[in-house]
């Protein structure tokens, strides 16, 4: 042990006038060192993938960052030595699965470390069930990382519980059959119970750009640290046996795209962690300028006509597509559509700005510029401008303009009654040709099954209001006949099934969607929407929602009510037997201030089972989102049968974060831990409750720092 004090003695003089790189992922896609956490996390809106691998183990996580002080992570862990299906059971085909989480708190004195609490493997089946307090100190050349941890953090150097003055339960960690049986249960009994450990350790500069060296505390028992599943295999002690105390490794940081880890664990075992992921908090790519192309042509009519030509070509060259426009005395009205902006006051101050440039060209005064968003139909929102704020060259604080707008909404159809009506030649036919990857997750047999087509997805705008989609697509490669379906359930099999669709939908063509869908305002602020046809790749009916979204209310309420029939396995045009209906009662709460966004559900769900659904996210006004749900009916842990009950989790992505232009479109993922039959809805597209960003005065107003961006 003195030998290890001299070398960081060494390391510390050397590295007195190097300045520490930022944060960086541990082997199991925690911000850290190499096994141990540290007390930081990542950038918020940060999403990132980390593989793990040693001699006997195999570790994938995700890990998302929504806040700056909340880190959330999902791990599959798959064990070459251990058994599944009983100690007789075949070796390396156990997989296990489950969910860390970290607050990180920073204290505003400088003299005070970064401090974090975190929960390991808390809703899993206890085989990495750990929870820990940590505090990290960064100084110019090093970070030093100590902490106390619990459950299987603790190896042979333990010590008494120090909460235990607190309560004699916290001096014992009892754990029971109950605690793990099925997996999802939270067993909050055992948290930070029993004996506990010291860990730390040290992040150091090599002096090489991005490159820095890692040492820390070796706390583990492994014999008890990620085992033993079903069963140990003649492997396992040999694999398993810990020769030193002390871990360390190098680890090489890529700007702000991961990094990767080359370590040497427990004396006798060589780790590599390979993390790669982005944030999305600042684009990637620095946007383009707003600088408009505006031209003034002439159309050689009287001045009015000549001014609503001249902004139907000037608007529908900058992608901002004129609707309709009405001018009287000094006042503008206008309605646009966007094919690349979401956010209301990017798309509204562009329009308002290239309106009034093209009013200059034509000797037209006006004070006031009416912007008004069409979707689906309906006029969503109405943001008023003075024609004096909208200069690029001589900005006034974004504050002051904000002040001199007003912002309302008005009567749905209140547009029809302008003077100017451009011409649309229904129907509007969009075709997109892209890759079709499909997968399934998380088989004990083969982690991943995947196969690769090509699909056709097509969106035929038969008016405002009536539009038809579909998606085919044609296999190219898969393996999915490699599984064997074999779902066992007391319920209904409304999605255990899943196997048998990926097998006999890639003999040929499958269709994955086909409806004829309307969604029109009846009433202010009331939506509705129906669909009918091939609604998602399992059912196929009549779906329809009703929602009420106030203009002034972060509240939304709505109520959706389905008739379904299953789908054949083949995915074309054909039913099985089964047939249902599902309803629910929908409510979402937005906060502002936070950005988090708060959905609960109550209804009947395709099993026939009912109960809630608790959705909880952060939704950016970039189009990030992260969140998780889960899903409690009347259906016993015994009959839903492993994961207890139904729950996931999700994130999306603006693309145009690797743009120099803005987009609408966004890419995500969505992953339920367990594949079961209860507490499921259907998939559908195009929910009113997800639908109508910027229909409220909060989602415009947290927008203003786009203006005339």
């Amino acid at each position: 042990m003195k030998n290890y004090k001299n070398i960081l003695s060494i390391l510390l003089f050397f590295c007195i006038s190097l300045k520490i790189n930022a944060t960086s992922y541990n082997s199991f896609g925690q911000t850290g060192l190499i096994n141990i956490p540290s007390a930081e996390v990542h950038s918020e809106q940060s999403i990132f993938f980390t593989f793990k691998r040693t001699n006997y183990t195999k570790l994938g996580t995700i890990t998302v960052t929504p806040f700056d002080w909340l880190e959330a992570s999902f791990f599959y862990y798959r064990p070459d030595d251990l058994r599944w299906g009983g100690p007789d059971g075949a070796k390396g085909l156990y997989l296990d699965k489950g969910f860390n989480i970290k607050f990180s708190y920073k204290p505003k004195s400088i003299i005070l470390p970064k401090m974090a609490i975190g929960l390991d493997d808390f809703a899993g089946t206890g085989q990495f069930s750990k929870e820990y307090l940590a505090a990290t100190y960064s100084f110019n050349n090093l970070k030093f990382t100590t902490g106390i941890g619990w459950g299987k953090f603790v190896g042979d150097n333990s010590i008494n519980n120090p909460l235990g003055f607190l309560a004699t339960g916290f001096k014992q960690r009892q754990m029971t059959s109950d605690n793990f049986a099925r997996g999802g249960q939270l067993s909050s009994d055992l948290w930070f119970r029993g004996d506990a450990t010291i860990f730390a350790g040290l992040e150091i500069n090599s002096g090489i750009k991005g490159l820095k060296l890692k040492i820390e505390s070796n706390p583990f028992d492994y014999l008890k640290f990620g085992c033993c599943g079903e069963g140990v295999s003649e492997n396992t002690n040999i694999l398993r046996k810990s020769e030193s105390d002390i871990n360390f490794g190098f680890s090489y940081k890529y700007k702000n795209f991961g990094n990767i880890d080359f370590s040497y664990i427990k004396g006798n075992t060589w780790n590599i962690a390979i993390s790669a992921g982005f944030s999305s908090s600042k684009p990637i790519r620095k946007k383009n300028k707003f600088t408009p192309s505006i031209k003034n042509s002439d159309y050689q009519l009287n001045k009015k006509n000549e001014f609503y030509l001249d902004l139907l070509e000037n608007l529908n060259n900058n992608k901002l597509f004129l609707q309709t426009a009405n001018l009287s005395e000094n006042s503008l009205d206008i309605t646009v559509d966007s094919s690349d902006h979401f956010n209301p006051i990017i798309y509204s101050s562009r329009s308002a700005y290239i309106a009034n440039e093209v009013a200059s060209f034509n000797n037209i005064k006006i004070d006031k510029i009416n912007i008004g968003h069409i979707s689906r139909g309906s006029q969503i929102n109405s943001i008023s401008y003075k024609n004096t704020d909208l200069n690029l060259e001589e900005r006034y604080p974004n504050s002051l303009i904000k002040r001199n707008t007003k912002i309302e909404d008005n009567h749905p159809y209140e547009y029809t009654n302008h003077e100017f009506k451009p011409i649309i030649n229904f129907p509007v036919i969009i075709n997109t040709l892209a890759p079709d990857i499909r997968t399934h997750i998380g088989s004990p047999e083969r982690f991943l099954y995947s196969g690769l087509g090509i699909k056709l997805e097509t969106e035929i705008q038969l008016n405002r209001e009536y539009v038809i989609y579909s998606s085919i697509g044609k296999n190219i490669w898969n393996n999915f006949d490699r599984k064997v379906s074999a779902p066992s359930s007391g319920l209904e099999l409304v999605r255990t099934q899943v196997v048998d669709y990926l097998q006999q939908s890639s003999d040929s063509v499958y269709v994955s969607l086909l409806k004829l869908e309307r969604i029109w305002e009846p009433r202010k602020a009331i939506y509705s929407k129906i669909s009918v046809g091939l609604l998602e790749p399992m059912y196929g009916g009549v779906a329809s929602e009703i929602m009420y979204k106030p203009f002034d209310l972060n509240f939304a309420f709505s109520y959706e009510y389905n008739s379904v029939k299953k789908r054949d396995f083949d995915q074309k045009f054909d039913f099985l037997p089964y047939e249902t209906s599902t309803s629910h009662f929908n409510v979402a709460y937005y906060h502002s201030y936070s950005n988090i966004l708060a959905k609960w559900s109550y209804g009947k769900y395709l099993a026939k089972d009912v109960g809630y659904t608790l959705d909880l996210s952060r939704r950016m006004p970039s189009g990030w989102t992260a969140g998780i749900f889960f899903s409690q009916t009347n259906v016993s842990a015994e009959e839903f049968g492993e994961g207890s009950f139904d729950k996931g989790f999700y994130f999306a992505f603006p693309l145009s974060i690797f743009s120099k232009e803005y987009s609408k479109s966004v890419r995500g993922f969505r992953l339920r831990t367990m594949t079961r039959d209860g507490g499921q809805k259907l998939e559908l597209t195009n929910r009113l409750i997800d639908s109508f960003y910027g229909s409220t005065s909060t989602e415009i107003n947290e927008n203003w720092d786009k203006y005339l961006n």
